[in-house]
């Protein structure tokens, strides 16, 4: 699913008037404004529980192959972690999300597929943590494995293009919340410490959405990337600058840890990408170290309408 043009804003119809007149995110009142961002906060919260069935993808992969499936004979067979809180979260952000004020079709409708995908997978996954758990491949030569496996790669494989598509949906109505909050930050107290750190942040999340969301997907585009990070750059060189000629106003331990780790983090993926030809574990490692970094970045700096990749 493509998305929307950003100046639609998430082809939203917000129908605040009797009319069912389009109103942007700029022209919403408080109350109304209020509205969407707890709308998008229960998505963020599928989005942040996707990332638990993510790292139980990518700890699956890491040691059964994926083309094949396991054997039992494996080296080190680690099983699979179960999901099932993190099922739980998506399920209910699936159930609660779409009724909420306003309606936004495209989204609305990502979250319910989710939700339903989560809810076939979750099962599979539980009864391969058991199966693992319990060591029943040493008594059936991985057979059970073997068709677990076959029933829960394509479900994982349908649950990532969920996620993605839910996610850059997600992503274009967080930015507009977000401009609108830089705007009200402006107009009522210049571009103070709390504009410059919110710019950054919303800087972050665009390069932040183009990281992939398994093991497997494919690499990062380097133009796309290339583009979002001279604008994370052109953030943090502003931000710095307001922060050396405003020390009073500075929040030195997130300046100091937070923002310079995932700022460095960011620099050192865009040097990998620009190599000719990447090394795809050196270039998952960094991918997974920037993720890692974001999340803390995230937690440091939570405001209301902080969003998790």
């Amino acid at each position: 699913m493509k998305s929307l043009p950003r100046f639609v804003v998430a082809a939203l119809v917000l129908a605040v008037s009797a009319a069912g007149r389009a109103q942007s995110v700029t022209e919403l009142p408080d109350d109304k404004f209020k509205l969407l961002v707890d709308k998008t906060a229960i998505y963020n919260k599928a989005l942040a529980a996707a990332r638990i069935v993510q790292k139980s993808y990518d700890h699956y992969a890491a040691w059964a192959d994926m083309k094949t499936g396991p054997t039992g004979k494996e080296k080190n067979v680690d099983g699979v972690a179960d999901i099932a809180a993190a099922a739980q979260e998506i399920s209910n952000a699936g159930a609660t999300g779409p009724a909420m004020w306003p309606p936004l079709p495209a989204l609305d409708d990502d979250a319910v597929k989710l939700a339903k995908t989560t809810a076939t997978l979750a099962p599979l996954v539980k009864n391969a943590s058991d199966y693992y758990a319990q060591k029943k491949y040493k008594t059936d030569s991985g057979k059970q494995g073997q068709e677990l496996h076959a029933q829960m790669l394509p479900m994982f494989q349908q649950f990532f293009s969920n996620e993605l598509s839910l996610r850059r949906e997600l992503g274009v109505v967080q930015e507009d919340i977000e401009r609108r909050n830089l705007a009200q930050i402006e107009k009522e107290h210049g571009k103070n410490y709390d504009w410059h750190l919110r710019s950054f942040l919303l800087a972050a999340r665009m390069v932040a959405d183009l990281l992939p969301n398994n093991v497997d997907a494919a690499m990062i585009e380097t133009a796309r990337y290339r583009t979002r990070f001279a604008n994370l750059q052109a953030a943090y060189t502003l931000f710095t600058q307001y922060c050396a000629e405003h020390p009073a106003e500075v929040q030195k331990a997130v300046l100091a840890t937070s923002l310079e780790d995932f700022f460095s983090a960011t620099r050192i993926l865009r040097g990998i990408l620009d190599a000719p030809k990447a090394d795809r574990q050196v270039y998952l490692a960094k991918v997974n170290d920037l993720s890692a970094k974001y999340d803390t970045l995230v937690q440091r700096t939570a405001t209301p309408t902080t969003a998790s990749r």
